[in-house]
């Protein structure tokens, strides 16, 4: 009897990873490739955005975006540098790839990108298409967005034959066109010279540190702009009605919540370096920290598709400090084990925050727990608006035993809409006076709070919780939802910001 119990157990569980498997694989999947105007740009102090990097904003949780764009690759030095044999090997029958490639084929001087026309170019046009089609996925050509080129306000064409080539490949190949250049043609002609400084890469001196003495770039685009290429994209699989248009949010349900605001992430009070490759570099819950088992990448990009712009405060924070904040996030601030020389939240940066708050900023406060946190400052600054860390550890997981970090009995709240099942691990719980109301409790304990205060709020877990590692279902099981809870957490703060950019 016992053996054919192990042999029914066996088989039950073998039949549930078979099910998994077949739930993870029933998301569409589209791979971008292409050049720096479709590419993910960094996030941190960087104005810049690739309309792929935009792309998913427009799509529900059924797709899955891959974006293997590159800045300044051409269709040559894609295919060179392995970069097309990445995206071939992963591949599988139902997968799209959009290819939209010629800002540098088109550079004669540069002989490991430059492709001619109608014979280079195009050969590596059909190898992606070709291949494309041997693995059963489905190619979608896309022409080279338009440059900013005005003569006497009229706007001129810059790509040369390059845009031509792809429209006779997709003729003769049969195979689905979006024609970006004429779409993006049409809206900068609209826009005008002036119009179209707006979403292109134009950057005042001093509005980010990385560009000090300002930018005007005519490629590129900020991250309204990318956006907007991103839907004349989603208009032109509209148009094609390609079966992508069952998966397109509706209109009324994309979120632009974030326009003209910005978050703001504290690199002071949480400031880790890590060397790598002979540099010092941040890490740990820090925007460019694309780890996927530590920072803020993925949350990054989760704000900024609800059309947020991203900050960061590298000094102690001080009234000229939130100007440009809506959302002022501080996360886990550093103990003498993560850093010798550690930055405390010193009663200067709690008048400063404090006033911020009273005046109508938003404030999150994400802690740790007993023994990886910094207590004491950190309740010095959440005790003003009735907030205590509690210096414990619950819900501490064992190995990959996820359900031990399960919160399935959700209120009714706008952090949980349509969320059935969250995951948190290693928390400190609250306790609470007023201000501060409970958001999310457990067994009588208090997990999530919030407080209004003054014209401002805030709101407080202690937990560092959406990293990059918990907050998709790369490494959670299937039916955790820390993503959507995410986007409702940012959506919900977000409606409570005031805008600072226009």
């Amino acid at each position: 009897m016992k053996i054919n119990s192990i042999i029914k157990t066996i088989i039950i569980f073998i039949i549930a990873l078979l099910a998994l498997n077949f739930i993870q694989q029933t998301k569409v999947r589209i791979f971008l490739i292409g050049d720096s105007t479709m590419a993910d740009k960094p996030l941190a102090d960087n104005p810049e955005r690739g309309w792929g990097q935009m792309f998913p904003m427009f799509f529900n949780d059924q797709v899955h975006i891959e974006n293997h764009a590159k800045n300044g690759r051409s269709t040559k030095s894609f295919i060179d540098e392995g970069r097309w044999k990445t995206v071939y090997d992963k591949l599988q029958a139902g997968d799209y790839v959009f290819i939209q490639f010629g800002h540098n084929d088109e550079k004669k001087y540069d002989s490991t990108r430059y492709t001619e026309p109608q014979t280079s170019y195009k050969a590596n046009l059909l190898k992606f298409i070709n291949e494309t089609r041997q693995k059963g996925a489905i190619p979608i050509l896309i022409t080279p967005v338009a440059r900013r080129k005005f003569n006497d306000n009229k706007l001129v064409e810059t790509h040369g034959d390059y845009p031509e080539v792809v429209r006779e490949v997709a003729k003769a190949q049969n195979v689905q066109l979006i024609d970006l250049e004429k779409k993006s043609e049409k809206l900068f002609s609209e826009l005008g010279p002036e119009g179209t400084k707006k979403i292109f890469l134009w950057v005042k001196p001093g509005e980010y540190k990385t560009l000090p003495d300002g930018k005007e770039d005519n490629t590129h685009f900020k991250q309204d702009g990318a956006i907007r290429i991103a839907k004349l994209v989603v208009d032109g699989i509209k148009e094609l009605n390609l079966p992508l248009i069952n998966y397109l949010k509706n209109d009324n349900s994309i979120s632009y919540i974030g326009k003209n605001k910005v978050v703001g992430l504290d690199y002071y009070f949480n400031n880790e370096w890590k060397e790598e490759n002979g540099k010092k570099i941040r890490f740990h819950y820090v925007w460019e920290d694309d780890d996927p088992n530590s920072g803020y990448s993925k949350l990054g990009n989760v704000i900024t598709h609800l059309d947020a712009g991203l900050s960061e405060l590298t000094d102690a924070p001080t009234q000229s400090s939130f100007d440009k904040l809506s959302i002022y996030i501080i996360v886990d601030p550093d103990t003498k084990k993560e850093n010798p020389n550690p930055n405390y939240i010193d009663s200067s940066s709690i008048k400063a925050i404090v006033n911020w708050v009273k005046k109508g900023g938003v404030l999150a406060l994400f802690g740790n727990d007993k023994g990886n946190a910094e207590f004491e400052h950190l309740n010095n600054l959440a005790g003003n608006f009735g907030i205590h860390f509690n210096e414990v550890s619950r819900n501490r997981v064992v190995n990959d035993n996820y359900d031990m970090g399960k919160f399935d009995n959700l209120p009714e709240h706008p952090i949980f809409k349509d969320v059935k099942k969250i995951y948190l691990k290693e928390i400190s719980t609250l306790t609470l006076k007023e201000p501060a109301k409970p958001v999310l409790t457990d067994s009588g304990y208090v997990i999530m709070a919030s407080a209004k205060f003054g014209k401002g709020f805030v709101f407080a877990v202690g937990d560092p919780w959406l990293y990059n590692e918990y907050i998709d279902n790369h490494k959670l099981p299937i039916g955790f939802e820390n993503y959507k809870a995410a986007e409702n957490l940012f959506k919900w703060l977000l409606g409570k910001a005031k805008a600072v950019r226009m």
